[in-house]
């Protein structure tokens, strides 16, 4: 499956400096002249090449620069160059803006809400000192464009196989570790738990809605997960 990819984005791949495997660079439509893209590689891959990152190897630091590589939707989601990793929260230390109301700063056409849920008027890292400095340091994430779990419910994927619909096999996303887990996993946990039979008829709306509805950053992906998503029927099919 990857090998497809690789060919319908064949105008958009690169082999970042090290050796990662050929990846894809996804140009996102973000107002700007020179757009900003996300960062497309297999899971094993994207991994490695995110530990390497925070400790700046190959030059990656200057890669990720050069290539307007996009880890989320804040200015803070970025790699921690060379910052030791803070292993937990620890103890409560008031952050800059903790008093700070952002309802009136958020821009609701970049993105929306995880959920309609009435939510804080700022993230836990702008009232939690310790907590921003938590997640600056942490490792970027390799999440997988459709969660494995969802494949896995639905028996088209394994976590130990070497398949191409299998774990480390399957396209994934580097993204910042705050974004990755505050947000993207924060929206798809409320599908976490939905039988085979739920999953089959509703996996096409849960990522349309997650990367069409939620932002127009997103678009690129969501034409990645309707190319993973029709593999994985077609595999069901055969």
């Amino acid at each position: 499956m990857w090998n497809k990819f690789l060919e319908k984005f064949s105008d958009y791949t690169i082999d970042p400096p090290g050796n990662y495997g050929k990846m894809i660079l996804l140009p996102i439509e973000d107002g700007s002249i020179n757009k900003s893209k996300w960062l497309i590689g297999k899971y094993g891959d994207l991994k490695k090449l995110a530990t390497d990152l925070r400790l700046n190897k190959n030059n990656l630091r200057k890669f990720m620069g050069e290539n307007k590589i996009r880890l989320g939707l804040r200015s803070t989601d970025v790699a921690p160059y060379g910052l030791d990793r803070q292993k937990r929260f620890g103890d409560f230390v008031a952050g800059k803006a903790s008093g700070r109301d952002f309802t009136s700063e958020r821009i609701y056409s970049s993105s929306l809400p995880v959920s309609d849920k009435s939510f804080s008027v700022n993230r836990r890292n702008d009232r939690e000192g310790n907590v921003s400095t938590f997640w600056i340091s942490q490792t970027p994430q390799s999440h997988h464009i459709v969660e494995f779990n969802h494949l896995k419910d639905i028996n088209v994927s394994n976590r130990k196989g070497k398949e191409e619909m299998d774990h480390s096999e399957l396209p994934c996303v580097l993204l910042a570790a705050e974004f990755h887990q505050s947000y993207i996993s924060e929206i798809l946990k409320e599908f976490h738990g939905l039988g085979e039979y739920e999953l089959k008829r509703e996996l096409f709306t849960i990522y349309y809605n997650l990367y069409v509805e939620k932002s127009p950053l997103f678009a690129p992906l969501w034409e990645v997960s309707k190319m993973i998503l029709e593999h994985a029927f077609q595999k069901l099919k055969t």
